[in-house]
């Protein structure tokens, strides 16, 4: 995961503006509210996790917001289209659990060297009592 440019709660402060800045044109500017609330769900969702570092997330976000809006444009057929977001959402957790998650023998490492910086802390804190 990328460094984070602002804080989550700048990040979801500005998305929040973004979202009603798309929202506001939207409104102003157009009939066909369907595919143009997409791309105002994509703004908003694309700077949050832009900002917050979450590259990852906002490449899938993208490219599922932007898809479903170019569906929605090109009058794609959703019995097509459903199948496809769903095997490309499946792939998504698989991927993401698989490369950005801890293994487990990462994990019980942690807690093998947490177990043992607290017997060595008491055993020092014992030589300690004793010598005094």
């Amino acid at each position: 995961m990328a460094e984070p440019l602002l804080s989550k709660g700048k990040a979801d402060a500005i998305a929040n503006g973004v979202f009603l800045i798309c929202l506001g044109i939207l409104l102003y500017s157009s009939e066909r509210w369907w595919p143009g609330i997409l791309l105002a769900i994509w703004g908003s969702l694309a700077v949050r996790q832009y900002l917050t570092g979450r590259i990852f997330d906002f490449a899938i976000s993208s490219f599922i917001l932007l898809g479903l809006f170019l569906a929605t444009i090109f009058q794609i057929s959703w019995s097509t289209l459903m199948p496809l977001l769903f095997v490309i959402g499946g792939v998504y957790l698989v991927v993401r659990e698989y490369w950005f998650t801890e293994s487990i023998e990462q994990e019980g490492s942690r807690a093998l060297k947490k177990e043992i910086k607290e017997e060595i802390k008491t055993e020092i804190e014992k030589e300690k009592m004793d010598d005094k």
